[in-house]
């Protein structure tokens, strides 16, 4: 027993973590058999923790101000699938109790009048109960990373797979972009550029805490990790040289919202560290980090990408008509939303402004997209967990000395500055409609909430 409870069980979740870390490279993970794989991998995973904790006899989860939100968020995805009478479907949400009973009076025509089907709040139920299952897959996932990853030399481990996967991304990318005479934008593994710049928005500002903790004072030991497969690339120019390169790819997947994105959680990174007074002057790290960027830039080429920025007045109004009818479906749905994953479904029937010969699975803007599906009960729910965490993050880090713990220090900042990153880009793109890229942002979510955890302890020792 002591055997599979520190050894076997530890291994399990070491191996389900860095499973999902490499899940950006089948294709970021939107093929059917990828998604269900990895959500396998993320309950078996959590399977392994719970299994642990109980062996234990100890199962407490670690502090996080988002649980009560996303707590009431989960119970209603649950709501929207529970059958309901149609007076009460009715009064809640009158155009969708209409869209069943024209579905019955349809079915009838076909199959006779015992023809019954439930109402519920989603359109399409199975494919609410489909999405579900994979939002427990980021939940199952989030708990295991803020309770399992503690150590130096866990972080340390689970920081190279994300560095290789990146830079694997990125050299990738520049290669496209090289070898079809910078026809081709950069996307990596991904089938569109834009989600694979938002991969790299998420994980730069974590490379570039990495590099500040390795120039502060009292440096780390490296890790038994690092020793034992000999890493000796944990060198400031080394890495800032590597984040560059990814910052370059990002650029080149020409995609205009990344960039711009990019830049924002930078300039959050930037304006965070400088609210924290025992913190020493980044000018200079993000100084380097624009030089090479420019520098590589200039090598290279980024006429393509300048065009794709002059374009931009022509090709915003393609996605503000997507926008403008997705506001009429939010006026018919407010309150619950179609159901969640019905985007496209429900869409179909109100595309009107976007006049193309389409289908289209996603508002390209996620927020957009949640308030269709969950109503403003869900949008509210969402951003009441984004308030609340970085209410918290920020004023933690604005108390806490980087000096005490540095690697965890700006580590917790790179992870929250990437995060937001991804917020913005949101704003243009469905992001967190790629399950790749989610796992990503759920792991920094976790990471964080590990990170804050021990730094607030380490506090409360030095005191």
């Amino acid at each position: 027993m002591p055997l599979i409870r520190e050894k076997l069980i530890p291994l399990v979740i070491s191996l389900g973590i860095g499973l999902i870390l490499i899940s950006p490279l089948p294709y970021g993970n939107v093929e059917i058999w990828s998604v269900s794989f990895f959500e396998i991998v993320s309950f078996m995973t959590f399977g392994a923790w719970l299994t642990g904790k109980i062996l234990n006899r100890r199962i407490r989860l670690v502090q996080s101000p988002i649980y009560i939100p996303m707590g009431i968020f989960f119970l209603l995805i649950i709501f929207q699938t529970v059958p309901l009478p149609n007076f009460i479907l009715n009064i809640i949400s009158p155009h969708t109790s209409v869209l069943w009973q024209t579905k019955v009076e349809a079915l009838k025509h076909i199959y006779g009048s015992d023809t019954n089907l439930s109402n519920t709040i989603s359109l399409y139920p199975f494919v609410t109960r489909e999405k579900l299952l994979l939002y427990l897959s980021y939940a199952a996932f989030f708990v295991v990373v803020a309770d399992y990853i503690r150590s130096t030399d866990q972080i340390k481990r689970f920081f190279w797979i994300i560095f290789t996967v990146a830079i694997t991304e990125s050299v990738i990318g520049l290669l496209q972009y090289i070898a079809s005479g910078t026809e081709v934008p950069a996307s990596g593994t991904y089938i569109n550029p834009n989600h694979f710049a938002s991969l790299l928005i998420v994980i730069i500002p974590l490379f570039l805490g990495y590099i500040l903790n390795l120039g502060a004072k009292q440096g780390n030991p490296r890790s038994r990790w690092e020793k034992k497969f000999k890493i000796h690339i944990s060198s400031q120019p080394t890495l800032l040289f590597a984040t560059s390169l990814m910052a370059l790819s990002l650029i080149l997947s020409q995609s205009r919202g990344a960039i711009l994105s990019l830049v924002a959680s930078i300039l959050f990174f930037y304006v965070v560290i400088n609210r924290n007074k025992k913190t020493v002057s980044v000018k200079w790290l993000l100084g380097l980090f624009f030089l090479v960027i420019v520098v590589y830039s200039l090598w290279i080429g980024l006429d393509p990408v300048i065009e794709k920025f002059s374009a931009s007045e022509k090709d915003l109004p393609k996605r503000t008509y997507i926008w403008k009818d997705s506001v009429n479906l939010i006026k018919d749905f407010p309150v619950f939303g179609t159901g969640l994953g019905n985007f496209s479904l429900a869409y179909t029937m109100y595309k009107n402004e976007a006049y193309w010969p389409r289908v289209y699975e996603h508002a390209h803007n996620d927020y957009i997209e949640f308030a269709v599906e969950t109503g403003f009960i869900g949008l509210i729910l969402i951003f009441w967990a984004i308030i609340a965490f970085y209410k918290v993050a920020i004023s933690s880090l604005t108390e806490l000395s980087p000096n005490r713990d540095p690697l965890r220090f700006y580590l917790f900042l790179g992870c929250i500055s990437g995060m937001f990153g991804l917020l913005i880009h949101s704003i243009t793109e469905f992001n967190f409609q790629i399950p790749s890229n989610t796992y990503y942002f759920i792991f920094l979510l976790g990471l964080s909430s590990s990170l804050l955890i021990r730094l607030k302890k380490g506090k409360t020792h030095s005191a």
